[in-house]
């Protein structure tokens, strides 16, 4: 269907309950017809119009319950034209139809709707341990495609659905920021090898952190909103505290790493360029996330790093001209000249 035969669909619906409301007052006969009017759309809407809409609905959704989701054809309508029809159809009988046969369908679709974005965010939380922490990355833009769904699921007047999905959202992205958080203390309590990947890992998804971060805080403020206790942090608060305390202490550790070794040879200071690339990423993460929203913690984290990042630009810069300067040591000051350009400094 397209957008615009859609949108007549609607219009005709409108337009027809508002005729039958006008007849309901007249004659026996003039009820009886109007009565019959409504009866007659109902059954042809079951059968026909509304299986058509919600099956096109739900294919085109970002998460679906088929492995293969549809193609939708340039001239077809949108997702959130099909959510508008849908929402239509249930008013429509709400205003004059002769039972909640049409509600009933579309609830009961929203609902299985529902239930598949709840088992695709469930089964990133269910495969954490201690050992296994599952891929930010993707848990993030599971979060974004399932708010898409949460979105027009609520056009087509699933509110109570939606409701669901997002205090699931919500979960989700507090569990992310945890898990990077553990990630992040497991290097501050065994700075080696291993520790050293995950760290790296974590912070290359610079993007998909920033996702989970700002679902956590927008979170927090309905929490707040909903009379939580002032003077207790809330899950949220205490996930982003634990998270910013790890990833000072290991910002701190890696600009250290660095400044010790940034003008050594050989494996040391192969080491120390790695470690610039590292904190390339913290940089790019504050940056980003300040310009959204004002954490203090956050905020001294970047302009310490900032700091000595600059002051170790002026240092390799100063060493070119020394006698013997390593050719490394212009590699680490082009890391260095990226990382800093990228923040604006």
């Amino acid at each position: 269907m397209s957008g615009s035969t859609l949108s007549g669909f609607a219009t005709a619906l409108e337009v027809h309950a508002r005729e039958v409301r006008a007849r309901l007052s007249g004659t026996l006969a003039v009820r009886g017809a109007a009565s019959g009017s409504a009866a007659a759309i109902a059954e042809h809407a079951l059968a026909r119009a509304c299986p058509v809409i919600l099956t096109r609905f739900a294919a085109l959704l970002p998460i679906t319950a088929d492995d293969h989701p549809a193609t939708r054809d340039a001239n077809e309508a949108t997702a959130v034209e099909y959510a508008e029809a849908i929402a239509a159809m249930a008013g429509w009988e709400a205003a004059v139809g002769p039972d909640t046969r049409l509600r009933t369908a579309i609830q009961h679709r929203l609902s299985t709707i529902a239930q598949t974005c709840r088992s695709c965010i469930e089964g990133h939380l269910h495969a954490g341990s201690d050992t296994d922490i599952p891929d930010v990355r993707q848990l993030a833009v599971d979060i974004l495609r399932v708010e898409a769904v949460e979105w027009v699921i609520e056009i087509a007047g699933g509110s109570s659905h939606s409701e669901q999905i997002r205090l699931l959202t919500h979960r989700a992205a507090r569990q992310s920021v945890v898990w990077a958080g553990v990630v992040f203390e497991r290097f501050k309590i065994r700075p080696d090898e291993m520790s050293h990947f995950d760290a790296v890992a974590t912070l290359s998804a610079v993007d998909d952190l920033l996702v989970v971060i700002l679902r956590v805080l927008q979170s927090d403020r309905d929490e707040r909103r909903s009379g939580s206790h002032p003077f207790v942090l809330t899950i949220g608060e205490q996930a982003m505290q634990d998270f910013v305390n790890g990833l000072r202490h290991m910002t701190g550790r890696y600009l250290d790493i660095a400044e010790q070794h940034l003008l050594s040879a050989g494996a040391a200071g192969d080491f120390a360029q790695s470690v610039l690339r590292v904190l390339h990423r913290v940089l790019l993460f504050g940056h980003a996330l300040l310009a959204s929203v004002e954490l203090v913690d956050i905020r001294l984290n970047h302009e310490t790093a900032l700091t000595r990042m600059v002051g170790m630009r002026a240092k390799l810069q100063a060493s070119l001209d020394m006698p013997g300067a390593s050719e490394r040591y212009l590699t680490r000051l082009q890391v260095l000249d990226v990382a800093l350009r990228d923040v604006g400094a």
